[in-house]
Order: C-alpha cells, then structure tokens, then sequence
C-alpha cells in the first residue's frame, strides 16, 4: 500500500471518530437540555419529603406540552450563572439549557397555586380562590406568610412555590411568582440513597 493512501486512509479513519464523538457529545447535550437529567438535593428545604444529599431525575420534556400542575416538585432558576469559557455563546437558549453557568443557583420547590387562581396564608394553613388546601406533605397549621402581600392573584405564566418544610424554606413568601421560563424541570424519581430509590411522589 502506497505512503499517501495509508494516510488517507488514516485521515478517513481519525474523521470517522471525530464524527463518531461530536454526534454522541450534540445528542448528550439535547437529553440533558430537553429530556432529563439528575440534579442534587442541597439543603433542608424540601423536608420531609426530599432530604438533603437527594440525587433526583428532573424531567424536562413535559413542561413543553403543558403546565406545571399543583403538588408538582420543580427546580427552578434563581439567579442565571456564567459560563466563563466562550462567554459569547451563553445567549444560545439551547446550551444555557444543557449547560448551566457555573454559578447558576436553583431551588427544588412545591407548586402550590396556578395562575388565574388567588393564594393565601392565614392560620398557618394555604388557601387557594378561598379554600384551604389539603396538604398531606405538610406539618398541618406551620405555614407563615412573608415578606409579599397575601392574598395575591397568581398572573399568567407565573406559579406560587413553597417549600414543603415551611419553617425553613427560602420560597414565593420572599422571592414571589416563579416565571414558568425559570422552571427547569420536574423532579420525578429518587435515584440516591439506594434505600429509597423510586418516585418521589
């Protein structure tokens, strides 16, 4: 075989792999962006339901098809991070979804009130358009209102978080309605510690 048909050959070979690597990492990037990925429990917030050290799949797809719905667990977007190497690309909508700054800080929280409807908090227990809400997950009669006006109407786009450990959760009482554009995903199944893997529902 001649030197430059072994090369050729060769060069055919290395841009096969190439090819071969690309696709895979584009096809990583669009399951993680679009589909799922795992995200981790840091905190205390989500008790007793979510622990802290929780490694969870937050499933993305769903919400493209259709609202988040009261009880869901969503991660949600608080403050956007950098990305610090090929700052330029960070207005790509498609690779801030597959590939978050750095510093991007997200919450796991509860939905609690849609929009359209009118949340309330009054003798430690949620009211929604008036009447209270059943929550099993929940402590009965140890919810606070904060720092925001209560009542207040849900606006379109926007949902009402809490915590499920309302002692201690940082949530729509200080930070307000959550953009639906802010909400990452919904957390849909446990996958660590071992000892509870299965739906976090």
């Amino acid at each position: 075989m001649k030197t430059n048909d072994r090369t050729s050959k060769l060069f055919k070979e290395i841009l096969g792999w190439i090819e071969a690597i690309v696709f895979a990492v584009m096809l990583a990037l669009l399951i993680r962006g679009f589909v799922f990925e795992t995200v981790y429990v840091d905190g205390s917030s989500m008790e007793r339901t979510l622990s802290d050290g929780n490694r969870l799949f937050l499933y993305k797809a769903g919400y493209f098809f259709s609202t988040p719905k009261r009880g869901d667990m969503i991660v949600l977007q608080v403050e956007e991070g950098t990305i610090r190497f090929l700052p330029f690309i960070k207005n790509i909508n498609f690779v801030k979804r597959a590939i978050p700054g750095l510093d991007e800080t997200d919450y796991i929280k509860r939905v609690i009130a849609l929009p359209g409807e009118e949340v309330d908090i009054r003798n430690g227990n949620v009211f929604i358009n008036g009447e209270r809400l059943v929550e099993p997950y929940v402590e009965e009669g140890i919810t606070r209102s904060g720092s925001i006006k209560l009542p207040q109407k849900v606006e379109k786009n926007k949902v009402f978080v809490l915590g499920d450990n309302r002692q201690n959760s940082r949530d729509s009482r200080e930070i307000g309605l959550i953009d639906l554009n802010k909400i990452r995903g919904k957390a849909v199944f446990r996958i660590w510690p071992l000892n509870e893997l299965g739906s976090v529902y």
